[in-house]
């Protein structure tokens, strides 16, 4: 049985200003504070950073492009990291026992994905 609370969605809706236009975007609270991050980091304001991705979007919507974006933003940081590590060849980042990824995965993993969740992935076999 699910009561109409299981069906919340987690997204936050908030008010951007793209260009001159004033428009709502709904993101993962984790989403909203990468932009953030990100504004913050590159100098600019959050509405600054969405009128430049509604700029290069194309076809896509403002919402996806912003994921995207965000993502990207970080991939190209771990990219930087790497490369300052010499960390390019696989192999070479620590690995943990029962994940074939390295040590940051574990802990995205452990923030993104509460433990008492856990349960849930090996139900599905």
């Amino acid at each position: 049985m699910s009561s109409e609370n299981d069906k919340t969605s987690i997204l936050e809706s908030r008010n951007v200003t793209v260009g001159n236009k004033r428009t709502s975007m709904r993101l993962e609270p984790q989403m909203w504070d990468s932009l953030e991050k990100i504004a913050r980091t590159e100098g600019v304001t959050i509405n600054s950073l969405c009128t430049q991705i509604d700029l290069r979007r194309g076809p896509v919507g403002l919402t996806s492009a912003t994921r995207v974006f965000i993502i990207s933003y970080f991939r190209h940081l771990v990219r930087q990291h790497e490369m300052e590590r010499g960390l390019t060849a696989p192999g070479l980042v620590p690995r943990i026992n029962g994940l074939k990824g390295a040590s940051l995965a574990r802990w995205v993993l452990d923030t993104v994905v509460p433990s008492e969740g856990l349960g849930r992935a090996s139900r599905r076999g």
